[in-house]
């Protein structure tokens, strides 16, 4: 299943990251659960492709508390967001990323095309690298080689993820 984007991506600093993060229900308001440093880890493998530091897909912001999805069956719980962490929306985020389309990605969402919302385009090579130049909304500019650019979408109508992050180039 691909996650849902949710409004950014809170790195954690690998500096202070302990064996585990204590999550709650609400701000400040009864601990649900922890979250394993393994399990961020696991979750950056296949989304965030190893990036360090950690990251966490954040869904909701209240001041300086974030809900953020800590597995991948989208499971949610909020934390308050230490200084040496960093929050960045997605169009912040995006820009200057390497991207591949995510393996699950509807193939009719896969091309690239000349403009947001064209008809038609060109369908991608299957772990093809992405960079990622300018994000607005849904969609992100993207320069596939020196010789073509073009529009994705990076996230789905629904919200979902299309696409993982910081890829190393295929050679």
């Amino acid at each position: 299943m691909r996650p849902y984007s949710g409004i950014g991506v809170l790195q954690l600093s690998s500096v202070g990251v302990t064996d585990a993060i204590p999550l709650y229900d609400d701000p400040g308001i009864a601990r649900c659960c922890k979250v394993e440093s393994a399990a961020i880890k696991e979750l950056n493998s296949w989304l965030f492709g190893g990036e360090r530091p950690p990251s966490l897909l954040v869904t909701t912001r209240k001041g300086d508390w974030l809900e953020v999805e800590h597995d991948d069956a989208g499971r949610t719980g909020w934390i308050m967001q230490e200084r040496r962490w960093s929050y960045t929306p997605w169009e912040q985020y995006l820009k200057g990323k390497l991207a591949l389309f995510l393996r699950n990605s509807p193939q009719k969402m896969t091309q690239v095309l000349p403009r947001p919302g064209a008809a038609e385009g060109t369908l991608l090579k299957p772990k093809q690298p992405m960079k990622i130049i300018l994000a607005q909304g849904d969609w992100a500019y993207v320069l596939l080689d020196q010789n073509s650019a073009g529009w994705i979408r990076w996230r789905d109508s629904d919200g979902r993820l299309l696409v993982g992050f910081d890829v190393p180039l295929a050679k």
